[in-house]
Formats: structure tokens, sequence, C-alpha cells
């Protein structure tokens, strides 16, 4: 059952062309239609951190693949591992809007040690997700990132704003994307 495709921002294409997903078709389903454990792991209206974090019984670290800054406009393709044993959790391609974030809080999230949702729970920024589209990429497409993935499997995503819970502004746009293995939890 394939669902529309949501309208990805320019700036976010400029980052999928440069990335391990240049040239990958994205198939996009409906929420329904996304099986568990992903259905659990991405239909919901929270961060990916504290879920990766509760779904792992693991603090989650960041890795920065590629980031550039134009401006106010930060991108980065990221992936997210497990703290313990560096098991690649999520991968994942971001715009953060660096404008609408409070000045003291831009220079960690520039840092790139961080997950940006790690970033928003410690500083206490209220915020939701509004997620705009669920996806799946063929395993392949991503065999450096989760090597352990099966390379006919498919992989599951969304295409997510996180909004401020205050004013409404969009934080940050990200596509996320979790491996077929270490989800047996």
């Amino acid at each position: 059952m394939e669902a529309p495709a949501p309208h990805l921002p320019v700036e976010l294409d400029n980052v999928i062309s440069l990335s391990h997903l240049a040239g990958t078709t994205f198939g996009w389903l409906p929420p329904e239609a996304v099986p568990d454990p992903f259905h659990h792991l991405l239909v919901h209206d929270h961060d990916m951190t504290s879920e990766l974090e509760q779904f792992h019984s693991d603090a989650i670290t960041l890795d920065v693949i590629h980031s550039e800054q134009n401006g106010n406009l930060y991108l980065r393709e990221v992936s997210l591992h497990a703290a313990d044993c560096r098991t690649p959790v999520e991968y994942g391609l971001i715009e953060i809007l660096l404008d609408h974030f409070p000045e003291d809080l831009r220079p960690k999230i520039l840092a790139g040690n961080t997950p940006l949702g790690a970033i928003l729970n410690e500083y206490g920024l209220e915020y939701h997700s509004k997620p705009q589209g669920f996806l799946t990429v063929p395993a392949n497409s991503l065999k450096e990132i989760f090597p352990k993935s099966p390379g006919s499997a498919m992989l599951y995503g969304r295409y997510n704003h996180l909004i401020r819970s205050d004013d409404c502004s969009c934080l940050a746009r990200i596509i996320e994307i979790l491996p077929a293995e270490n989800l047996h939890s």
C-alpha cells in the first residue's frame, strides 16, 4: 500500500543527493502499514533518541558523517549508536533551523557530539514530533551504515518535523531510518 510522498524541502533534497541515500527511491507508507517493531519506534509524536534509548536500554551516541552550515541552516548526515556496544541504531539526515533555538543552545548542536533529541531534553525545551510520512528504502542502500541488515530486506523510517511547543516553529526536519537487525528486543 503506497502513500503519497510528503514535500521535502530543497535543502534536504540537496543533503540526500550527497548522502548514502543518493539515488535511492523512497517508498511511502501510511502509518498503519509500518510493521512492528518499526511501528512502535516510528509512529509517535516524540523524539527518536528517547524511543531508541528505551528500546535498547542504553544511552544513544551520535556520529556525524557529513555536515555543512549555511547561515542559520545546519545540515548533517548522522548515525546513532547504542553507547555500550556501538551498534548502529539509526541513520539520519537532518536540517536544523538554528535561528529557532535559544542562542546558548546552538554551540552544543553545532559541536556534533550529542543527538539533537538528547540536547532538547537536557535543556528542557518543549517540543513534539510531527511525522510527515513513513518510508522504506532497500537495506543495501545503507549497507555501509547497517552492515548486518539482510541485503534483500527493506528498512523502515520516517520523515519528521520537530516543532517547538511554545511558538509552533519548526526546529528540524529529519529523515530517520532504522536498521533491520537489532530490533528483536
